[in-house]
């Protein structure tokens, strides 16, 4: 049986080399998704030193590793290349290629929406998850003052990602024609 998961990460700036991983979230074929959170991960997160995303991205490492097809809406030019990046800043080596689905590369290529984005494709589509949207605040009070309630939101934010990838994982898959490394757009 191939092993899918669908995976989605939030990030404390678009730019791997000035940002860390705040949190992650796996949803595999069965089960639980699991999550990963950087003030868990990092035992001097709450005394103030919340650089150090490590933790989280040797378990993502791990985690991803597991899986024969990654799904990741932006996945290609985004979450995988930032993961990858943060693995050099630990000195992890690479991350193994694994076969990716990315909806977003997908849409643009075999449809014609406004947008799109990740909740853009879930309203267009009438998804039941709906995107949970989260103010700029939420993330400067996780980064700057260490926030678990806002951390908190985050994941949240992440889980209810994961949810809403799955439902615009059901209108792309018609149009995956290839498995491979570059977002299955072909």
């Amino acid at each position: 049986m191939i092993t899918t998961g669908i995976f989605d990460i939030e990030t404390s700036d678009l730019s791997a080399d000035r940002g860390i991983i705040l949190c992650a979230v796996i949803q595999g074929n069965t089960g639980k998704p699991r999550v990963f959170r950087s003030d868990f991960l990092n035992k001097n997160w709450y005394k103030g030193q919340r650089g150090d995303d490590s933790g989280v991205v040797k378990a993502l490492y791990k985690a991803l590793s597991e899986y024969d097809v990654l799904v990741a809406h932006n996945g290609t030019r985004f979450d995988i290349p930032f993961i990858r990046t943060r693995g050099a800043r630990w000195g992890l080596g690479g991350l193994r290629d694994t076969k990716i689905v990315d909806p977003l590369s997908i849409a643009f290529r075999k449809f014609r929406l406004n947008r799109n984005s990740l909740g853009s494709i879930s309203d267009f589509i009438g998804s039941k998850d709906r995107k949970h949207a989260l103010d700029w605040s939420t993330w400067m009070d996780a980064i700057l003052n260490g926030s678990r309630a806002a951390m908190d939101e985050i994941v949240t934010h992440c889980l209810a990602d994961v949810k809403e990838l799955n439902d615009v994982l059901d209108m792309v898959k018609p149009y995956i024609k290839v498995l491979d490394d570059r977002g299955s757009a072909i």
